[in-house]
């Protein structure tokens, strides 16, 4: 594997920042986006998605099929720095070479034709931030961001984040250069190799507290400096050992509404026995995990409000926060009656992207949606005054919503599988249905045709089939790798 040092004078950018939209290119912006907020091409795909899907998954209240096909990933650079208790990735991760720029567009293609437009797709493999850094081709991932968006899908940057803290201007580039706008940032107490943090001296997840306020303050830095809006959601695996500090983390957050404001999204993850996991003698499991939410946010959180794909896989919530008070409530009521009302707006706004950008177009597609069903409009309405009227709506939150003064933050579960329990799939329908119905697969090819795998197939064995090809190929290896001298992994003291 050829080995270069990255060199720093390569890295810093004599390009200035993206310019920011002036007011007529925002309000244009938002003016197409209430004239068509649908795409034809992406009801396509929902049709075809929610046909393939399990009968008994067939509710009013799936998201999948109505809403989304799936969140796709690149089978990215597999390099990390950390070595973590439970990764989920073969070991010989960091001597697999880097896919190539023409492999890393190919795979983007493939996701997006088994997606459809507007779709997720998360920019990860290993750490790959980590990877393009140290192996100096940063212009590369930059492009690879670029790619997807102009292919029409929405990338979300996956990494520990440690590179982006020590090397800010890094973060802003692929933010102004790149287009990048959400980050995925995993941050517990199973992490080795963060620097100032050795694992054996953390002894709960309030320890980490200021490695999460110092992303906070990096995203205040990039939004300052760049005018786009950056994002970030939070990733937590849960284990035996900080189980019981999921509300902590939970509090913190919820502490200060600037910080929701910035981490959108807290995923946490029960521990799954894949990979080179050190598994808990006593696993965790996601009605565990559940409990230390609702603790958390000191509120009764209904795990089947929304279905994404299969009931065990995820389990999800949405809050609804009020700035600059920080109070805050369910977003969405709990009781039945809501689910027929739920499934008819899914059925309508399926095809609608929410997610946000720079002009801020999401609540306007809503508002063309709702002004071309206006009976469903009245629906939501009185459903919605219902619901404040019940009291469960704080009136601070809902003077804040009306003024355009609160955000959500979305609260959840993503439950992966153990390794033995997808290879034992073929005979077990529960685990089948869970693959087929799964929200979260990468393109992959085999026999010339590219397929979407679920993460837990990748797991299972799939990873370790993709790096065999990639040690094999020896037109990567005269492409600049992580140098071999960083290649070594930081030991599990402690532990």
């Amino acid at each position: 594997m050829a080995a270069h040092a990255p060199v720093a004078g390569q890295l810093i950018s004599d390009a200035p920042p993206a310019p920011r939209l002036t007011t007529r290119e925002r309000w244009s912006a938002r003016w197409r986006a209430f004239w068509s907020p649908l795409d034809a091409e992406k009801k396509r795909y929902l049709e075809e998605r929610w046909a393939s899907l399990p009968e008994e998954l067939k509710v009013p209240n799936q998201v999948s099929g109505k809403h989304l096909t799936h969140c796709s990933f690149t089978l990215g650079a597999s390099y990390c720095s950390f070595r973590c208790t439970h990764c989920y990735l073969p070991k010989n991760a960091n001597e697999v070479p880097i896919p190539s720029l023409a492999q890393m567009k190919e795979q983007i293609d493939a996701n997006r034709r088994l997606q459809g437009p507007g779709a997720g797709i998360q920019i990860t493999g290993g750490d790959v931030a980590d990877a393009y850094w140290r192996a100096g081709r940063v212009e590369e991932l930059i492009e690879i961001i670029q790619y997807a968006y102009r292919v029409g899908l929405v990338p979300m940057l996956f990494t520990h984040g440690q590179t982006l803290i020590e090397q800010p201007e890094f973060l802003e580039r692929l933010v102004a250069e790149g287009g990048l706008r959400q980050v995925a940032v995993h941050v517990d107490m199973t992490q080795a190799g963060r620097h100032g943090y050795p694992i054996g001296r953390i002894k709960s997840e309030a320890d980490l507290h200021p490695v999460r306020e110092a992303f906070t303050q990096l995203a205040l830095r990039v939004r300052r400096n760049t005018g786009k809006l950056l994002e970030f959601a939070h990733n937590c695996t849960v284990t035996e050992r900080n189980i019981d500090h999921v509300p902590e983390i939970i509090r913190w957050f919820l502490a200060d509404p600037e910080r929701t404001h910035i981490w959108r999204m807290l995923s946490f993850q029960p521990e799954a026995d894949t990979g080179r996991t050190v598994f808990s003698k006593k696993p965790i499991t996601p009605s565990d995990v559940w409990e230390k939410l609702q603790e958390g946010t000191s509120l009764k959180l209904r795990r089947d409000a929304t279905l994404f794909g299969h009931a065990d896989c995820n389990s999800w919530s949405s809050i609804l926060v009020a700035r600059p008070s920080g109070k805050y409530c369910t977003l969405l009521p709990d009781d039945d009656d809501f689910q027929k009302l739920f499934g008819d707006t899914l059925g309508q706004i399926g095809a609608l992207s929410l997610v946000n950008d720079d002009a801020g177009t999401p609540r306007y597609r809503i508002l063309g949606i709702l002004a071309r069903n206006p009976l469903l409009a009245l629906r939501i309405l009185l459903r919605a005054g219902q619901h404040m009227g019940s009291g469960k709506m704080p009136r601070e939150v809902l003077q804040a919503a009306l003024q355009g003064r609160a955000h959500t933050l979305g609260i959840g579960i993503h439950n992966f599988m153990d390794a033995g329990k997808v290879a034992a799939a073929p005979n077990d329908p529960v685990i089948k249905a869970r693959l087929d119905s799964c929200v979260f697969k990468g393109a992959v090819k085999r026999d010339g045709e590219w397929v979407a795998v679920p993460m837990c197939s990748m797991n299972e064995k799939v990873w370790s089939e993709i790096y065999s090809d990639r040690l094999a190929d020896k037109t990567l290896t005269i492409q600049r790798q992580v140098p071999a001298a960083q290649q070594a992994e930081p030991e599990l003291i402690g532990v």
